[in-house]
């Protein structure tokens, strides 16, 4: 999490609250409030006690080399942690301590150590030792004096300054992999290599929703290449749009204009994160914890957040609620084969059954098997490895998926889809997408079919504000799918507002209502 507003005066309880409900919603159990950022409010820690939210607190040192050898600068640096530890000691969500965000990758990956001894050599171990000195001693003193038992971590990402130390070490302590999306720019497959202990940062970008981008950008101001959007995009360590259009073509090919752009980085930042946080989750217990960057934005535009500065969920959250569920199958497929595993969060056995269906686009069922099991409590195992070849047998790989999905308590908790190619690549046919949406109690149901598989729809209502039960979801040809939709604007209007997108219809389409 990043700090709420680019002006801290102008940030509210209720954007707060907004916020770390979403996370909450989202199956989420932990929030990392980075070290770039500044220490929240009281009323935002009793938020996250009261909605059940575990914090990790970094301390306020981010992505730099601090002057640790002044003591007047550590003084300083104690006296302020030690009144934040007491203030915040009182929380239980406060669960743990961190010294500070990739000061000691930067000092040992990021060139400062090499280029300050290679100034002076002398000076470059004093700023060391004094790094040490604050972050593997001081602040690690004030938290065991004044933190009534909360554990400290020296720096993410870090094995604590343990041996063979320098940042990040996949096999002790906890990891940021940015090798997807930053440098070198890896496709998001990569992250089924990266299997550390704890992942505490990784992220893909996206554009929030049009409704945000109308905000800041008239339409004749909405281009990939336009002053305006440029100004919006985060990605200040390079060219961000072009880094983004560099993702989105690689899976899902050249978008028309920019409105098809901004969805599909959604779908791609969605898509991606999630084939990693479920990976993460899958090599339990190797891999315990899968913290993405990031949660919120500090003002609207271009981000790696899976909620927008209005508060308004991308493609991202709604995922993230799904591969974040208690119950979740992982069907992870990589150079051709796809490796299935079950996952229980739960604290308890469950019994359950897992369901393989393969079906063309058109609905064709090829090929289906299903198998009873128990889940472990608190366990993640491997029940399949299906090649390519055993999966399609002999069926066109760019007219067909594989639909791996979990059902416990007596209902499908959970699905995971596999592709045999780029989206790109499919031989997509509109879906013939059909929406009814009708008055339900206080708010409204909306009903969805298609009646050839349709991946990663998209409700849109506009202009009009409208909270949806789901989104950013798939359906099946002759499924239905009943969705919950919250709004102050009347029947009418909602139907007259309600448009879809689909992988195979990008741009915008209204629906029969």
């Amino acid at each position: 999490m990043i700090p709420f507003d680019a002006f801290p005066a102008r940030a509210t309880l209720a954007q707060q609250r907004r916020v770390l409900a979403s996370a909450r919603d989202a199956n989420m159990n932990m929030i990392r409030l980075w070290g770039g950022g500044y220490y929240e409010s009281d009323a935002f820690y009793d938020l996250a006690d009261e909605f059940g939210l575990m914090l990790w607190q970094d301390f306020m040192f981010g992505g730099g080399v601090v002057p640790a050898y002044d003591p007047a600068f550590r003084a300083s640096a104690i006296a302020e942690a030690r009144d934040n530890v007491r203030r915040l000691r009182r929380h239980p969500s406060v669960v743990l301590w961190n010294g500070n965000n990739e000061e000691e990758t930067a000092w040992w990956a990021w060139g400062y150590s090499k280029s300050l001894t290679l100034a002076d050599s002398a000076f470059a171990q004093n700023v060391w030792d004094g790094y040490v000195q604050l972050f593997g001693h001081d602040l690690r003193d004030v938290v065991a004096q004044e933190g009534d038992g909360v554990p400290y971590w020296s720096s993410s990402p870090s094995n604590d300054l343990g041996e063979g130390g320098g940042g990040d070490d996949f096999d002790n302590g906890d990891t940021h992999y940015w090798h997807v999306w930053g440098n070198p720019a890896l496709p998001p497959v990569a992250y089924l290599d990266a299997t550390p202990r704890f992942m505490s940062e990784f992220g893909l970008q996206s554009w929030p929703s049009l409704r945000t981008i109308d905000t800041f950008a008239q339409a004749k101001e909405q281009g990939i290449d336009t002053p305006v959007i440029r100004a919006h995009q985060k990605f200040l360590a390079g060219a961000g749009n072009e880094r983004l259009m560099l993702y989105v073509e690689r899976e899902y090919g050249t978008p028309r204009d920019f409105a098809d752009f901004a969805y599909l980085s959604q779908v791609m930042q969605a898509e991606g994160i999630e084939l990693a946080a479920l990976h993460h989750r899958a090599s339990r217990p190797r891999t315990m914890g899968s913290l993405y960057w990031q949660l919120n934005d500090v003002w609207p535009g271009a981000s790696w957040s899976s909620i927008d500065y209005y508060g308004r969920w991308k493609a991202l959250q709604f995922h993230a609620r799904r591969f974040f569920a208690p119950l979740a199958i992982a069907a992870l497929r990589k150079e051709r084969t796809t490796q299935v595993s079950l996952i229980n969060d739960r604290t308890t056995s469950v019994a359950a059954a897992w369901h393989l269906r393969v079906l063309d686009f058109d609905g064709k069922l090829l090929r289906e098997e299903r198998k009873e099991t128990t889940l472990a409590p608190l366990s993640a195992a491997q029940v399949g490895a299906f090649t390519d070849a055993d999966l399609l047998r002999g069926a066109d790989p760019r007219r067909t998926l594989a639909v791996f999905e979990l059902s416990a308590d007596g209902q499908v908790v959970s699905r995971s889809e596999v592709y045999f190619d780029a989206a790109k690549n499919l031989a997509w046919r509109d879906p013939e997408l059909k929406a009814q949406l009708r008055r339900d109690g206080d708010g409204y149901v909306l009903t969805l079919r298609a009646q050839h598989f349709a991946r990663a729809v998209w409700i849109d209502f506009g202009a009009l504000d409208a909270e949806l039960s789901d989104n950013a979801l798939s359906v099946l040809p002759g499924e239905a799918v009943t969705l919950h939709v919250s709004s102050a604007a009347g029947l009418a209007p909602l139907q007259q507002a309600l448009g879809l997108r689909s992988l195979a219809t990008p741009r915008l389409t209204v629906t029969s209502h």
